[in-house]
């Protein structure tokens, strides 16, 4: 019976295009009042990297990380907000953003992919409190994929172009980590597409693959500039160095003692080869142990790339002031029993969140390969390329927010690029301004909506 009605209102919903702006106007408002109240009840103090973030904010002398993003956080900041305010401001901001770009990309009938994306927002609720960068950056990306796939957008293709550029300029100084993303899909789009299989097909995959790579190039060099200005150098060689040292060079190859995770080891590490060049350093520690050691390593932490865990609940209550608060209130014990109870909602939420997103690579993958072979693997190349990278770099779970967050979204872009294989890539190539999307378009994938 439940299912029948369900199946009704969905039917109903797709027969009225419009019904989805109301619905998204709902998730966006209950998302963002869900984290509001999250913020206001528990008031998270930054620690850790948040603590940073906060202290170099507008700071140029302390800058060590963040990039584009940290100046944004500095805007509230001078305006006198709170830690708390302006966390809330920037990541609400980010999750109405985010959930718009859902619904204007995907042109399904069931807007199925959007609701991947609100999954995903909806996860990490508890972390648009702290004063973190991670939300922001994977926006700047997002965009990247709207203004490459959008032709609804009417916009100069030297300018379209200009903003693609700047956008993933944007993800990347905040979160170098998409550098070390980006470059390995280009790299892996790049070996297939040498493959005489690909050679022979005109794809915009090429294009895609080179505009993500100038635009990773143009943030890391930014990030390198703001760097550079701070005169911070042994700090920022620990803080990027450790990451490396963490992830494999003074990794455990032991399940129980945290491979490939952050370590008080990997931080002396790091300071104890600053007297010398970071390659002449990573060169000797590898060759210090045998081969068998290192691919114990990455067999160790293999289970934690493929299949990594939430972390949003975990880093709104492991707060140093929340879990002091918690720690001292009469009902501790009765607090922590349902604690664990909602962390394992959350996992059990999240596993499903990851099949979904395996599932719509996959399927975008398979739908499109006749039409566009290098470009359709894009979506199938996002997690390897996530996995490939922290093979080698520190595994956290907030890590992997990106991959969950915006493969549905890059499903969207490939999916818009290939829906008319005619017209050129969104006007990027196109000397005229970008026109829309031809009416009666059919896809059982991707159906322009009736306007």
């Amino acid at each position: 019976m439940m299912i029948r009605i369900w199946a009704q209102m969905m039917e109903m919903v797709g027969s009225r295009p419009k019904i989805w702006h109301y619905l998204a106007i709902v998730q966006f408002l209950l998302l963002a009042m869900a984290a509001i109240i999250l913020g206001i009840w528990w008031h998270p103090e930054p620690h850790s990297d948040w603590l940073y973030y906060w202290n170099a904010a507008g700071v140029p002398s302390a800058y060590e990380r963040g990039g584009i993003g940290i100046w944004l956080l500095a805007i509230p900041k001078a305006m006198g907000a709170s830690p708390l305010a302006a966390a809330l401001l920037l990541n609400v901001s980010a999750l109405g953003w985010l959930s718009w770009l859902a619904y204007r990309l995907d042109g399904s009938r069931w807007r199925w992919l959007a609701q991947i994306v609100v999954a995903a927002l909806f996860l990490i609720v508890p972390f648009m409190s702290l004063v973190q960068l991670d939300l922001i950056a994977a926006t700047g990306l997002a965009t990247a994929f709207w203004l490459l796939a959008d032709e609804r957008l009417v916009l100069a293709a030297r300018w379209r172009s200009l903003l693609v550029l700047l956008t993933v300029a944007m993800g990347v100084s905040t979160k170098p980590q998409f550098a070390l993303i980006l470059w390995t899909l280009v790299g892996l789009g790049a070996m297939f597409g040498l493959l005489p299989f690909f050679r022979k097909e005109k794809s915009r995959g090429r294009r895609v693959l080179l505009i993500l790579l100038v635009g990773s190039i143009l943030g890391f060099l930014m990030d390198m500039g703001f760097r550079q200005l701070s005169g911070r150098t042994e700090q920022i060689r620990t803080s990027s160095a450790v990451t490396l040292y963490g992830g494999l060079l003074v990794s455990s190859n032991e399940p129980d003692q945290g491979c490939g995770y952050w370590s008080t080891r990997a931080a002396e590490a790091a300071k104890e080869d600053l007297s010398r060049t970071l390659p002449v350093a990573v060169i000797q520690r590898l060759q210090a142990r045998p081969f068998q050691h290192w691919l114990s390593v990455m067999r160790c932490k293999a289970p934690e790339i493929l299949n990594p865990p939430p972390f949003a609940l975990y880093w709104l209550i492991e707060s140093p002031n929340v879990r002091a608060d918690i720690n001292a209130a009469p009902n501790a014990a009765e607090f922590q029993k349902r604690y664990y109870q909602a962390l394992a909602l959350e996992r059990f939420a999240y596993g499903w969140l990851k099949i979904a997103v395996f599932f719509a690579c996959f399927l975008t993958t398979l739908w499109l390969w006749r039409r566009d072979r290098l470009l359709s693997l894009l979506p199938m190349l996002w997690p390897i390329s996530f996995w490939c990278v922290h093979l080698v770099f520190e595994i956290q779970g907030r890590y992997f927010l990106g991959l969950f967050l915006l493969a549905p979204l890059l499903c969207m872009m490939v999916l818009r690029m290939t829906v008319q294989p005619d017209r050129e890539m969104a006007g990027i190539l196109n000397p005229e301004r970008s026109g829309r999307l031809v009416e009666g378009t059919s896809n059982d994938l991707l159906e322009t909506p009736a306007r």
